[in-house]
């Protein structure tokens, strides 16, 4: 258990005291004893338990849900209910807009965005596209995707400019040792199998501004579907 675990712990268990204190105080007896005893086990279990990813998820959401709660019980202990309860509302939208930022991001994404990034990376679209998912964000690792249905002219002249690169590698069988891009040259490796098409390359960690620093192209011949992934790892 390391210093930072246990002063999160403390603060959470000190404000799981206020949890129990001010509803008590305020005459509810029975909400004090069951939030106080939930949250009591809750954090009692992810730290003793060592639940490693776990108190990733949950702590955070305790101690949302605490600050939500010590708000609204703060104000009705001095007949501000509405106030409190006002309180209690405009956090919870602060905490959940917050909660799915990740998601929030994915749903405004849109097909100016892919442009952009494909652009930063020498790839220019010419033709319309058709954007047929995306996914951003990540626990201990941070992955950039998305996948998109391109023209048969957008298409073949991607393909033509992976092989033409000079570090174009050839073409593999699917599933055999294919190349790969080496982190310490900052590399970049183009090959093909029968199946797809890749560009996998290496830049400077502090270039991009979401972080990523490893990325790979993948192009779908039978679908004629481009990948893309950033990643910072």
């Amino acid at each position: 258990m390391n210093p930072f675990t246990v002063v999160i712990s403390l603060i959470l268990f000190g404000l799981t005291v206020f949890c129990f204190v001010l509803p008590f105080k305020a005459g509810e007896k029975q909400t004090a004893n069951v939030v106080g005893l939930i949250l009591t086990i809750v954090i009692s279990v992810t730290l003793v338990g060592n639940l490693g990813l776990l108190v990733i998820f949950v702590w955070p959401i305790v101690l949302m849900f605490q600050f939500i709660f010590i708000s609204y019980w703060s104000f009705k202990l001095f007949n501000r209910k509405k106030v409190g309860l006002f309180v209690a509302l405009a956090l919870t939208g602060t905490f959940g807009a917050l909660i799915l930022s990740p998601w929030i991001s994915d749903w405004l994404f849109n097909k100016n965005d892919a442009r952009k990034i494909l652009s930063t990376h020498g790839i220019d679209l010419k033709d319309d596209f058709i954007l047929l998912k995306n996914e951003a964000g990540g626990f201990r690792d941070y992955y950039e995707i998305f996948t998109l249905k391109l023209s048969d002219n957008d298409f073949d002249r991607i393909a033509v400019q992976i092989k033409n690169s000079k570090n174009y590698k050839g073409i593999f069988k699917d599933g055999s040792d294919l190349p790969f891009a080496e982190y310490s040259l900052l590399d970049t490796v183009d090959f093909e199998t029968e199946n797809i098409m890749v560009r996998e390359y290496w830049i400077d960690k502090t270039k991009m501004a979401n972080g990523t620093y490893h990325f790979r192209f993948q192009l779908n011949k039978k679908k004629r579907e481009l990948t893309y992934i950033g990643s910072d790892e």
